[in-house]
């Protein structure tokens, strides 16, 4: 395989001298999650990698999002109320590996800028998953609102915390955060599925004689909330930075801009409608690129270079999907010219292996400068 090189050499010492700076002010994980995370990390022996905890904790996800789809491959029914626990457990344990690999890092003192990248980038997928799951079990129904809401909560929540950390040099948590208080408020929302099934959240509390609303949109105007608090919290101290500056802001914005205005052509050109049933289809293709971006973000915040927001895998992507929905205005049927749900599986495929290959690219370069194994340790301290 053809790897790149992502850094340049004249960057190497920056990879060499990085230290991460972060700050988590959260009262769930100062109080219990850290904890958790920290008795975990003293049962383990000093020879297990970090990272191999980061990989772990992820790999554990991706088997509930795998079983999701062995179950509900078009995401258009019930799950067993077993999944859904199963589900609950495997947010859980990704979140308290998630924990413990920083706090086994700097416990063996191997700390690297690889380990921030492995961290960050697990946890950047892991939200598009999250978001995933969360539509499935708590059978939220594919309206342009919903959808619209699906991509923001899964896709910008975390975009915006690298993007406060570019600016402000700091990843901060705060107080009540997405992750470490929307991540176990959201294992006790599938605790209640597995208890109650995927039914329970289509009840409805009458508000009025005229007016109710379903528990499952409760939950929604729970997580916008979060979400939006969350969101403002990353962007206050950046746009305060570039002086409200309109054009500053929305340049700095182009990555966020292009995927919305990508899924609301979906929404309202689609001549078939075909996020309606092929919706986590296109998440999972335009979330690895995301991803892909954000690792590419994350790398270039550590070396210190300047980061381009433009993307050829990315434009590829989303370009295809648009020019395609254009096409239905010049072709006699008034349907696109390529079948979009065989593009879409088509893109699917290349989005895979090229954040693969990234992914692979950036270990591979990384291991090499920074003189260490990706998932065991070198040199033991």
């Amino acid at each position: 395989m053809l790897l790149i090189k992502y850094v340049n050499p004249q960057y190497y010492e920056n990879l060499r001298r990085f230290k991460y700076s972060g700050q988590n002010l959260s009262i769930l994980y100062n109080w219990i999650l850290g904890d958790i995370a920290q008795w975990l990390v003293d049962q383990l022996p000093r020879t297990v990698a970090p990272n191999l905890i980061t990989l772990t904790g992820f790999c554990n996800l991706l088997t509930g999002f795998a079983l999701i789809f062995i179950l509900n491959p078009m995401f258009d029914q019930d799950l067993p109320q077993w999944a859904s626990l199963y589900l609950a457990w495997t947010i859980f344990v990704y979140q308290t590996l998630d924990n413990a690999d920083g706090k086994q890092a700097r416990r063996t003192k191997q700390s690297t800028a690889l380990g921030m990248l492995m961290d960050h980038g697990s946890d950047c997928t892991a939200t598009w998953i999250a978001g995933l799951l969360y539509i499935n079990a708590f059978k939220i129904t594919f309206t342009p609102f919903n959808i619209l809401t699906a991509i923001g909560v899964s896709f910008l929540s975390f975009y915006f915390g690298v993007y406060c950390q570019q600016y402000t040099g700091v990843f901060q948590l705060g107080v009540i955060n997405g992750v470490d208080e929307g991540l176990p408020i959201l294992q006790l929302f599938f605790l209640i599925t597995a208890i109650m099934s995927s039914q329970f959240w289509l009840n409805e509390i009458q508000l009025t004689n005229t007016l109710s609303i379903q528990y499952n949109t409760i939950i929604l105007v729970i997580t916008i909330s979060a979400s939006i608090g969350t969101i403002i919290q990353f962007c206050y101290p950046v746009f305060k930075k570039m002086n409200w500056n309109v054009i500053k802001i929305l340049t700095s914005l182009q990555i966020p801009i292009t995927l919305m205005v990508t899924f609301i052509s979906l929404i309202y050109l689609s001549p078939t409608q075909v996020l309606l049933k092929w919706f986590h289809i296109y998440v999972i293709t335009i979330g690895l690129q995301w991803s892909k971006i954000i690792n590419l973000w994350q790398l270039a915040i550590i070396t210190k270079e300047t980061f381009s927001q433009f993307s050829i895998s990315w434009a590829l992507i989303l370009g295809s999907i648009m020019l395609n929905l254009i096409s239905q205005f010049i072709t006699s049927d008034g349907l696109c010219f390529f079948d979009e749900v065989k593009l879409i599986f088509v893109l699917l495929a290349f989005s895979f292996l090229s954040y693969l290959h990234c992914v692979i690219s950036i270990v591979h370069q990384l291991c090499d400068v920074l003189d260490i194994y990706a998932f065991s340790i070198k040199n033991p301290q």
